[in-house]
């Protein structure tokens, strides 16, 4: 036991295995920092973070299996009564030990200062409880290696051979429940179950696995091989449960069934009705702040127009393919996707999904979001992922399409706005980028929301043209709006 104390405390003091905790949680604060939290995502990308403690484990108990062979050690430690199969043991239990503490202290900082940041989703225990598993895992192959692979370069070369698959996991493969942490998914995350529970017991299998076989170095005992019996008793079905857990594409039933209305949650906020997937309540307040500007820009005949804001499934797994599966089963589908952005891209998501509320109440045709790829600029800035339509030449010469560019406008962004429902191809980008000069100047206009509400009518119908509407709204042609599309 006081060898497991000095192995222990040498190991807490060992800049590789703190050095690798703070580099952790100082990269999932990074990654996190702008996007609002969504449980199911973060503890499987926290898991994976808590690698890096087991890397840095596995480096450090590396080395100290290597300081029997450094210069003069062995001589000094030939004289002492401790032999060599005591002190593996003695490494065996602390390094996985120290690993699983620095791991759960690295995952609750970070999931701790995560609370004040609206977090949402069911919070899934086993899955976080797999990062600080993986760590021992790790501690305990570095000492594995140590033994069998005596050396300076055996540590890097087990940490290469255990993050390549790993890293090539992301594409799926039922294969990828065998690894320290299961990668591969979709959001949302709960539309595919996922094997947290058994993988969590296989990884925890794992360690007396390895450890016996760190042990065999030193001869075959009968205690060593029950040890690796009873690891790989527990392992072997553990492993293929969670293997055969994991999926590359979402059963059709279920999605389905997360397709339907009743799957949501709703609530009525000042005469406008959100819905939510269970556990996602808590962004209901941060959609309020996108649409509650909208509405308040609206004549009364116009609010009557504001349609339900239902959160929707945007990417899911197909394969290896991306995009939605499924039209949903609720009329004209506006409303987040599973992501919503923070401390500084939140005006990204707010104008993105005040655009769709503005593109629906001025009658604008609807996108058709559940057939078009997955994929923007504003899709790697903030996380959002969505499809959207394009309007034609047609869209962009009508006053309506300027009026809900201006609608959306009041909650962010115009151009973040107008990706929410509009794509432009290379011939009507002039006509585009007119009207988007036209909403800025309306947003500076003081009275703006007087002459819409006058107008509305005959600026919501489809027959005028922005031309028409300039006089109505108080603007002069642009010098450039002879250019348009064909």
């Amino acid at each position: 036991m006081s060898l497991v104390g000095f192995e222990t405390s040498r190991l807490l003091r060992s800049p590789l295995v703190w050095g690798a905790a703070v580099l952790m949680v100082a990269l999932r604060v990074w990654q996190t920092w702008s996007r609002a939290p969504a449980w199911p995502e973060v503890t499987i990308d926290t898991a994976y973070g808590c690698l890096l403690v087991g890397a840095g484990t596995l480096l450090a108990a590396n080395l100290a299996v290597g300081r029997e062979r450094r210069h003069g050690v062995p001589e000094t430690i030939a004289a002492l009564p401790v032999r060599v199969p005591a002190r593996t043991r003695a490494l065996l239990v602390a390094a996985p030990a120290v690993a699983t503490l620095v791991a759960c202290a690295a995952v609750a900082l970070h999931l701790l200062s995560l609370l004040p940041a609206h977090p949402a989703g069911r919070f899934d225990a086993w899955e976080a409880l797999t990062g600080p598993a993986g760590a021992a895992v790790g501690a305990a192959l570095g000492v594995a290696a140590g033994r069998w692979l005596p050396g300076p370069a055996a540590g890097p070369v087990v940490l290469f051979a255990v993050a390549a698959p790993l890293e090539l996991s992301r594409g799926g493969g039922s294969w990828a429940g065998l690894l320290p942490v299961v990668l591969h998914h979709e959001l949302p995350v709960e539309i595919g179950p996922r094997p947290s529970g058994a993988h969590l017991v296989y990884l925890l299998a794992l360690v007396p696995l390895i450890a016996a076989l760190a042990m065999s170095r030193h001869g075959a005992r009968p205690r060593r091989l029950l040890a690796a019996l009873a690891g790989l008793a527990v392992a072997v079905p553990t492993g293929a449960a969670a293997a055969g857990g994991t999926h590359d594409a979402v059963p059709a039933e279920r999605l389905a069934r997360w397709m339907a209305p009743g799957a949501q949650r709703c609530r009525v906020i000042e005469e406008v009705r959100y819905c939510a997937y269970p556990g996602y309540e808590p962004w209901i307040p941060l959609w309020t702040r996108a649409v509650r500007p909208v509405v308040a820009a609206l004549p009364p005949a116009g609010r009557s127009r504001v349609p339900e804001i239902r959160q929707r499934v945007g990417g899911v797994s197909a394969g290896r393919g991306r995009g939605t599966m499924m039209k949903p089963a609720w009329p004209h589908p506006t409303g987040p996707f599973f992501l919503w952005g923070r401390n500084g891209t939140e005006p990204l998501s707010r104008a993105w999904l005040a655009g769709q509320v503005a593109a629906r109440v001025t009658g604008l045709p609807e996108p058709d979001y559940w057939h078009l790829p997955v994929g923007d600029p504003l899709y790697h800035a903030t996380g959002l992922s969505f499809s959207r339509g394009t309007p034609g030449c047609a869209g962009w010469r009508q006053a309506r399409t300027l009026v809900a560019l201006w609608l959306g406008g009041q909650a962010g962004p115009v151009r973040t706005a107008a990706s929410s429902w509009a794509d432009t191809t290379d011939s009507e980008r002039p006509a585009a980028e007119r009207l988007y000069r036209y909403a800025e100047r309306l947003m500076e206009r003081p009275d703006t929301r007087t002459r819409v509400r006058t107008h509305w009518a005959t600026l919501t119908d489809p027959k005028t043209t922005v031309e028409q509407a300039l006089p109505l709204l108080g603007l002069t042609p642009d010098p450039d709006g002879r250019k348009d599309c064909s």
